[in-house]
């Protein structure tokens, strides 16, 4: 009985103190002195039902919380009891689940205010290195003359190549075919030269720069580029809202990246070719230089064969002239063969496949719309069960 009494005293202590209830209102409701309403507290003195009853009556609500007092806890000494858990889950169960269907069915009707996106892939594949014997060559003969030439087989990172300026400048303004026939550009496609709804200025325009860099960031955005470390495969894949424009920006830039790289590397060896043709011209004069003073030496000394001393200054003049005359054979021919690089115009880039306008769009995923809203409601029902409980 006094294990009773004390278990009482403690739940109206704790209902005073939860319900900021002063003691002096509370013993006056209950018709006891202060100090009497101190002893039921502390559990000094039982109560009586009349004082029980009149606890009842002013405070309704005491009843039920001494009532969620005696529920099972769901952690007991920082320990989950799932039984408990799984309980207060099971008879909630119908909840749960009306909750959860709700916001699977509002997540995926969501899914349908979407734009629709399709995405386009092309395949690219590098061409094999396949640089000449010559060319090695003139690389080793320039190095001996203190000139730092490159090589011109240059390695790009396509990834830096693709979402350049220059081939964006170039998506952005072109206009293409929708897969309705509707030629239209990209900043128009996007509605990015519209006026925003929270613009309240009817006469401020926006900036035609402002218009063109925000289309610039967002087609980096719709643009992805993979490579292949081992393989060198290169995937350049585009996500925009008409199938057809997705393929042909795709096939495009797998168009503009091949011409740049080839452009670049004709660049180079334009700029090899004029290198040799100085150089040829330089040492062309300089063996003519040699020749004529071997031959004034000759016609000078006509029995230098005879003389030691002689013999040896026609050694050394005629070594000069040979050796010139080598470099200047090489020369030409390292010239010859860098007019063949500057026009052969060799892929650098091969498309394996190209981009096709895709059937099934890549975007939304509404199956996936589906799972995430469906686990987001279980989730949230759940722990609006338990917290309720």
């Amino acid at each position: 009985m006094q294990t009773k009494s004390v278990s009482l005293s403690q739940k109206i202590k704790r209902y005073r103190l939860v319900n900021d209830i002063r003691q002096e209102d509370m013993a006056e409701k209950l018709d006891v002195s202060r100090a009497t309403l101190i002893n039921y507290e502390k559990g000094h003195t039982s109560i009586n039902l009349d004082v029980l009853n009149r606890l009842r009556e002013h405070y309704p609500d005491f009843e039920k919380e001494s009532n969620e007092t005696n529920k099972p806890k769901i952690i007991i000494d920082n320990t989950i009891d799932f039984k408990v858990l799984f309980n207060i889950l099971s008879n909630k169960k119908k909840y749960i689940l009306f909750i959860t269907i709700i916001f699977a069915v509002t997540g995926t009707g969501l899914s349908f205010l979407l734009k629709k996106q399709y995405s386009a892939e092309i395949t690219l594949y590098p061409a094999k290195k396949d640089i000449s014997q010559g060319l090695s060559q003139f690389q080793s003969f320039a190095a001996n003359f203190g000139m730092n030439t490159q090589n011109n087989d240059q390695n790009f990172n396509i990834s830096d190549v693709v979402k350049s300026r220059l081939i964006a400048n170039k998506m952005v303004s072109y206009e293409w075919k929708t897969i309705s026939g509707q030629s239209i550009d990209l900043i128009t496609l996007w509605e990015l030269n519209k006026t925003p709804w929270y613009n309240f200025k009817s006469n401020n325009k926006t900036n035609p720069l402002i218009i063109i860099e925000k289309a610039i960031k967002k087609f980096n955005n719709h643009v992805q580029v993979s490579e292949d470390r081992i393989s060198g495969l290169i995937k350049i894949t585009t996500t925009l809202q008409d199938p057809v424009i997705a393929a042909n920006v795709a096939n495009f830039i797998g168009n503009e990246v091949e011409l740049y790289i080839q452009k670049e590397n004709s660049a180079q060896s334009t700029k090899e070719k004029l290198f040799i043709s100085e150089r040829l011209s330089i040492v062309k004069k300089e063996l003519e230089a040699s020749e004529l003073e071997l031959k004034e030496f000759k016609e000078r000394n006509r029995g230098f064969e005879e003389s030691p001393e002689l013999f040896m200054t026609y050694s050394q003049l005629f070594r000069e002239v040979e050796g010139k005359k080598e470099v200047y054979l090489t020369l030409q021919q390292q010239l010859e063969l860098a007019r063949i690089e500057e026009v052969k115009q060799s892929p650098i880039l091969h498309i394996l496949d190209n981009a096709v306008p895709p059937i099934k769009k890549s975007y939304p995923n509404r199956g996936i719309f589906l799972i995430i809203s469906f686990l987001i409601g279980l989730i949230y029902s759940s722990l609006a069960t338990i917290f309720r409980y």
